[in-house]
C-alpha cells in the first residue's frame, strides 16, 4: 500500500483502515460466541466417532471451536484472495 498510495493521503488512508480493523475486533467476538454455541456445536454433536470431521477437530468439548476457527481460516483466505486480485485491477491517480 506505501507504494500505490500518495505519501498526502497515506495518514489518511491508514487512519480509515486502523479504524475499521480495530472497531470490528468486540463484534468478532460476539459473533464468533454465537456461531460456536448456535451453529457449530448442534453440528459436533451429530457427528459420528468414526468421521473426519471427528477425526480433524476431535470429540467433546472445545471441538466446536476448533471446526470455527478452521472456517475462519478458509473463509479468510478466499477472501484475500478475491480482493487481491480486484485490488490488482485498481489504479490510483494523483488529484490536480
Amino acid at each position: 500500500m506505501r507504494s500505490t498510495i500518495p505519501t498526502e493521503m497515506q495518514g489518511r488512508v491508514y487512519f480509515c483502515r486502523n479504524m475499521l480493523q480495530f472497531f470490528t475486533i468486540p463484534i468478532g467476538y460476539f459473533f464468533g460466541g454465537w456461531v460456536v454455541d448456535v451453529i457449530c456445536e448442534p453440528f459436533m454433536e451429530r457427528i459420528s466417532i468414526e468421521s473426519i470431521m471427528a477425526a480433524m477437530f476431535g470429540l467433546g468439548k472445545d471441538s466446536e471451536a476448533g471446526m470455527m476457527i478452521f472456517i475462519l481460516g478458509l473463509s479468510g483466505m478466499m477472501i484475500c484472495l478475491v480482493f487481491g486480485e480486484i485490488l490488482k485491477k485498481c489504479k490510483y491517480q494523483e488529484l490536480v
